[in-house]
């Protein structure tokens, strides 16, 4: 299946909104669980590289990403 390329952008974008939840959600936790808050930051930036990369390797493994389709003739 091939997509547009603006909804291929809309994807890359959905998993970067989702690797900015999973990365404030994971720096809030380890901050509650005590670790300085520059820990955090870090543990929240390695969240999000994790999850964006599995998004990404994801959505290109099921060939939503990559290609495009041209639109009008």
């Amino acid at each position: 299946m091939r997509l547009t390329l603006q909804v291929q952008v809309l994807l890359v974008l959905l998993s970067f909104v989702s690797s900015l939840l999973v990365a404030v959600v994971a720096g809030v936790l380890s901050h509650e669980a005590g670790a300085p808050a520059a820990g955090a930051l870090l543990y929240g930036g390695g969240a999000f590289i994790g999850w964006m990369t599995l998004c990404v390797t994801v959505l290109t493994a099921l060939g939503l990403l990559g290609q495009h389709s041209r639109t009008g003739g």
